[in-house]
């Protein structure tokens, strides 16, 4: 489930957007274009295009490291096919190196901003190119961070020569030449002799990307992990506390393809007191997968960004925000992820109770507790692309005793996208139970009391014998910032479980699937929390194609016997097979 805080007293969202950008909000109008405009060979700018960034925040609800990397490795790509024709005879880029220097501004880069990225080829090989994306906020100023990248051209993971004509033209534009693919050497930034920790990660089917990999910024969500298991078992003494993750002033990672599916990657973590860096090392086996390091500015505050989108009230209950170049990840399908989509749809639906005052006049115990989603999904939703400019309508329907409903729909111009029906409950946590809303509540909303009956899902009375079970430990970007499992994950954690029976042939999934199960045949689900789960712990998700109609499919997660959540899902089987 998915706790939403009383947070302090924010400033109008017309007053300001944030610190540094003090215009109104009534008169921006950023280029969110899809387009880069070119003013040099080597070189081209893209405004506003990392706005999609602030979408994924990390556990401390800062700008996400991973997702920056991914997104400059996404520039460079779209940068080299625009300007080159790279990668137009169906050859895919593979994002092996990055190495990101961050500025303090990186970590307050939230909601309400935008950004410009610029990129540069600075050097190629004959399978390779490396580029310096620089990421700027809207204002030009100030410098969010650098990003060294270099990418490989591949197909069916195999490296690709660039052709004789682009090795021309970049030779005649006068780029280095000389770019060297070898992983990082650890021993010349004082790796340790042993390792402070290891643990393991295991590849889920959601880790693998349109181009069947596992990228970039998943493999350094592998190394996170590492850390934060390095941190929980407290025997670091520069990451103490999971905030350290919001003080890396230089991070380096290198990776290579050799990940497949199901296989488990040992990351060993290593500490250079001396210079303030984490070092890590992951292994498939023998073979090393990827080395890197992060170094620390103990310095840096760690202030908690206010999250604040450019909102329009349509009237006290009715609120539409702005989501300019979306930058959905995109799935092993080249689907756009729904999990993606419902966490943008969260955040956005907690920036609209922060900045509406919806969660006022309660008492200091209260929370609210998301117990239920239905979800909606357009089939077009699945094509869209990463640079679409979005809107985000949320609506307040119901009030009732404990608890209220909020309609949230993700638009494209008048056409929804997606549907989210949310039932949020008020939960007094010290009485460990439901607490009924406050006067000032009923009063505020009474026009919408008991308006619309809370939709209801009822679980399985039983698990039947041919289910099939899918065991996944839970990870460090599994959290969201309460540090627990973040309720947008559960339905990632479904998908893996219907891709996984239909690996193993269970007859749990008797029609209409062949090798894989692509998410794009979804058509609508509905799936409530019960309790918690945390990073480490093992989820079991028993899951069967329901003998009576087999469009539907069901979902329980267990956690030993304690019921965490459970979802049905709508199918098209006329779009199940792949």
């Amino acid at each position: 489930m998915q706790l939403l805080r009383l947070s302090p007293v924010i400033p109008q969202f017309s007053n300001r957007l944030s610190q540094g950008t003090g215009r109104p909000i009534g008169l921006i109008s950023p280029l969110w274009s899809t387009h880069a405009h070119r003013y040099a060979t080597t070189s081209a700018v893209f405004p506003g295009s990392i706005a999609g960034v602030n979408f994924y925040v990390d556990q401390n609800r800062k700008a996400n490291i991973p997702n920056a990397g991914l997104i400059a490795g996404d520039l460079s790509t779209r940068f080299m096919n625009n300007t080159f024709g790279l990668f137009k005879d169906g050859s895919k880029p593979f994002l092996k190196s990055v190495k990101m220097t961050i500025s303090p501004n990186f970590y307050n880069f939230h909601f309400g901003l935008f950004g410009d990225a610029m990129v540069k080829l600075t050097n190629f090989n004959k399978n390779s190119f490396e580029t310096l994306c620089e990421m700027t906020l809207g204002n030009g100023k100030d410098l969010l961070c650098k990003i060294q990248a270099t990418t490989e051209i591949t197909e069916d993971r195999q490296l690709q020569a660039i052709s004789d004509d682009i090795s021309k033209e970049l030779n005649s534009c006068e780029v280095r030449n000389d770019l060297d693919n070898n992983l990082i050497d650890l021993q010349k930034l004082g790796l340790p002799t042993e390792p402070i920790t290891s643990s393991s990660v295991r590849v889920r089917p959601s880790d693998l990307d349109e181009n069947n990999n596992v990228n970039w910024s998943t493999i350094l969500s592998f190394c996170q992990h590492g850390v934060n298991s390095a941190i929980l078992s407290k025997k670091l003494q520069i990451f103490k506390r999971k905030a350290t993750f919001s003080q890396i002033k230089e991070l380096h990672l290198d990776v290579t393809r050799d990940i497949f599916l199901d296989d488990v990657v040992d990351i060993s973590v290593y500490e250079n007191i001396e210079h303030n860096r984490i070092l890590f090392i992951g292994k498939r086996g023998e073979s090393i997968v990827c080395k890197g390091y992060a170094d620390i500015n103990p310095e840096i505050a760690g202030e908690l960004p206010l999250w604040q989108l450019p909102m329009r009230s349509q009237s006290d209950v009715h609120v539409k925000a702005q989501f300019p170049a979306g930058g959905f990840h995109r799935d092993r399908f080249n689907n756009a992820v729904v999990e993606h989509a419902k966490s943008l749809i969260a955040h956005g639906r907690l920036n609209c109770f922060l900045g509406q005052g919806w969660l006022r006049g309660h008492t200091i115990d209260a929370i609210q507790v998301i117990f239920a989603h239905r979800v909606e999904i357009n089939p077009k939703f699945y094509q869209m692309l990463r640079t679409e400019n979005l809107e985000h309508d949320i609506e307040f329907i119901n009030m009732g005793n404990t608890s209220f409903l909020m309609l949230s729909n993700l638009l494209r111009g008048d056409e929804v996208m997606m549907s989210v029906l949310s039932h949020i409950v008020n939960f007094n946590m010290r009485k460990g139970k439901t607490e009924p809303f406050s006067d000032w509540h009923k009063e505020t909303f009474s026009d919408y009391c008991n308006k619309v009956k809370p939709f209801k899902i009822t679980p399985p009375s039983e698990i039947p014998a041919y289910a099939h079970k899918y065991s996944c430990d839970l990870r460090f970007d599994d959290l969201d910032h309460h540090v627990i499992i973040t309720n947008t994950r559960y339905i990632a954690f479904c998908l893996d479980a219907a891709a996984h029976a239909i690996y193993k042939k269970s007859p749990a999934f008797y029609t209409g699937f062949t090798y894989d199960f692509n998410p794009k045949c979804i058509k609508e689900f509905d799936i409530c929390y019960w309790n918690q789960c945390r990073e480490n712990q093992r989820l079991d998700i028993y899951t069967y194609q329901d003998r009576e109609d087999p469009q539907k499919l069901h979902f329980l997660a267990m956690k030993g016997d304690k019921k965490i959540c459970y979802s049905n899902v709508t199918i098209d089987l006329n779009s199940s097979k792949v």
